[in-house]
């Protein structure tokens, strides 16, 4: 029976999921995951999302984003601390990820039977939307900051119609110099620079045929890095 989440909750892999263009925009796939892709089979990034698990067990123990658990009749929701989640077997593990392998001779066992008032093995970890989020964005300028460390250079291109503009993005990240780290008015300017004498492409027309080829590749080079709308009160 699937675990229907409060609002504004996510699971691990879900949070995973959203951590992920934070912490890989821009960088190739494996040469396995694009083997498979060529082939026009549609795969996860395993270690990649392994990767992102872990950054988010990092920061519960930086105390900067919350563990939850939902489950129990009626139904309850428990904080989760960072010492309470490294005592149960697995449960940090990305191929575990719940609490099925918690047993009676552990003291963590008696303490989740008390919070549940009974039976918690089928509860749910779960983690609030909004703190990944917060958590992408610091991944995504700890990357920015040691792009700039590197002295690498901001980008160049030039289009005019969608496929001259996807012409241009892909010679331009094949030569390293645009990546999803930047921004969208910085591929704008320097696609417009590389064609003088043209009429200027507009940053839409630019994100379009970004996306675009995103979307036709699957290449993670080319996913921009969405920024969360606000919701409206």
């Amino acid at each position: 029976m699937t675990t229907v989440l409060p609002i504004g909750y996510v699971t691990l892999l879900e949070a995973a999921e959203m951590l992920q263009p934070a912490m890989h925009a821009g960088l190739p796939d494996s040469s396995r995951v694009a083997e498979f892709r060529q082939k026009g089979l549609a795969v996860s990034d395993g270690p990649a999302r392994d990767r992102a698990i872990a950054e988010l067990w990092k920061a519960v123990d930086k105390d900067s984003l919350r563990s939850w658990a939902i489950g129990g009749s009626p139904r309850r929701i428990v904080r989760l601390d960072a010492h309470f989640t490294k005592s149960v077997p697995l449960l940090r593990s990305p191929r575990g990820r719940g609490l099925t392998f918690l047993r009676p001779s552990n003291p963590a066992f008696h303490e989740l039977s008390r919070a549940f008032g009974g039976p918690f093995h089928g509860a749910t970890l779960i983690f609030q939307a909004s703190d990944v989020q917060k958590l992408g964005r610091r991944l995504m300028r700890t990357r920015r900051t040691a792009r700039r460390a590197d002295g690498q250079k901001k980008g160049r291109g030039r289009p005019s119609l969608i496929a001259t503009v996807q012409s241009v993005i892909r010679d331009v990240t094949n030569r390293k110099k645009w990546d999803a780290t930047m921004s969208m008015k910085a591929l704008t300017r320097e696609v417009n620079r590389a064609g003088r004498g043209q009429q200027p492409a507009s940053q839409d027309t630019v994100t379009r045929a970004l996306d675009g080829l995103f979307e036709q590749s699957g290449d993670r080079r080319f996913e921009r890095v969405r920024k969360p709308r606000r919701s409206r009160s």
